[in-house]
């Protein structure tokens, strides 16, 4: 298929075939680097609607490796391009994708915050269990008649 259109749909498909099983059976980087390919097509053929179809599959790519911030900014893009075309189910879809992403952010950053105050947390008690300990044994030196460290006496 050497024409842009021809191309276009070829690849445009490749996404769409199997459902979300393609996923689970396509290398993501390779699906990836169609769907790219496919965004650029339409965008040289100024097909909106591949436009924002492409974005979307793009955001559900990154999101499913994790890129949950790329993945809004593809959702996002998706969505305003679905506004522009009136295409509602597509424009919906992409607000609660942009959402879901987004609020995998958010709480990402909460359940790190989360870990970073039960790792200081866990270093000030560390600390205060040294301390504790250091005194008890000087208490028990006391106790035992037996000074703390001293330097000898000089002559």
């Amino acid at each position: 298929m050497s024409s842009v259109a021809g191309q276009s749909v070829a690849i445009g498909n490749l996404g769409k075939v199997g459902g979300n099983q393609v996923y689970a059976q396509m290398n993501a980087e390779k699906l990836q680097m169609f769907v790219e390919r496919y965004l650029e097509l339409s965008s040289e053929l100024k097909y909106r609607k591949g436009e924002s179809g492409a974005f979307m599959q793009l955001g559900e790519i990154l999101t499913q490796k994790g890129d949950f911030d790329t993945g809004t900014k593809h959702f996002y893009r998706a969505m305003k391009i679905a506004e522009e075309t009136d295409d509602a189910d597509l424009r919906e879809a992409a607000k609660v994708n942009y959402g879901m992403a987004n609020a995998s952010i958010k709480w990402g950053d909460h359940v790190n915050g989360i870990l970073r105050n039960i790792e200081g947390n866990t270093r000030a008690i560390d600390r205060q269990e040294e301390e504790d300990e250091i005194m008890e044994r000087e208490q028990d030196e006391e106790d035992e008649g037996i000074a703390p460290a001293q330097s000898a006496p000089h002559k």
